[in-house]
């Protein structure tokens, strides 16, 4: 099996797709209820909200073009419960997100 390499491909997208990209990552970002910690990545909790859950799965879609190495696992539980985004992948992914997503490990 090929692995890519743990760098995002930004001519994966047109410039109208990078730019939906990030309107739709401006408006997840800043509904992240939770972050919790994986062993191989993050999972990021959001509201249950169907029009952030539609927004969730569109920046998947265009994530998935971009960071091949990364593996999507997007959870909607019964009504009331949070959206979880599942942020993980191999050796190296972590360290990524952290950097790429400004996310502080707790350490302590």
């Amino acid at each position: 099996m090929h692995e890519s390499p743990i760098v995002c491909r930004l001519d994966a997208l047109s410039p109208q797709d990078r730019m939906r990209h990030a309107a739709l990552a401006g408006r997840i970002g800043p509904s992240a209820r939770r972050i919790e910690e994986l062993p191989g990545g993050y999972a990021f909790q959001f509201p249950d909200d169907p029009s952030l859950s539609r927004t969730v799965l569109e920046w998947v879609a265009l994530e998935r073009r971009c960071c091949p190495f990364l593996e999507f696992e997007i959870v909607l539980g019964d009504e009331g419960e949070p959206v979880v985004l599942r942020l993980t992948g191999r050796e190296g992914v972590k360290a990524f997100l952290e950097k790429e997503l400004s996310i502080g490990r707790s350490d302590s």
